[in-house]
């Protein structure tokens, strides 16, 4: 299939099969956003309860633990 989709995050270019056109963008990125905001790329995940979370949605605990911000609030 021909690549006709271009990803509105990461810029790369996909087929149909691999494109969301309600989000406008690619199944890498979509498999990827944060599970607290799902507007972001996540960066880690919560050492509590395992969520994917992007920087906006987590704080940092040390160097490489991080935390979201649902389970920081209880």
């Amino acid at each position: 299939m021909e690549a006709i989709h271009a990803c509105k995050i990461c810029g790369r270019r996909v087929c149909s099969n691999h494109f969301s056109l309600n989000d406008r963008i690619c199944a890498v990125c979509k498999e990827s956003l944060c599970e607290v905001c799902g507007e972001y790329l996540a960066l880690g995940s919560c050492i509590k309860c395992g969520r994917i979370v992007c920087e906006k949605c987590s704080r940092q605990l040390d160097p490489v633990r991080l935390i979201c911000v649902l389970c920081c609030s209880k």
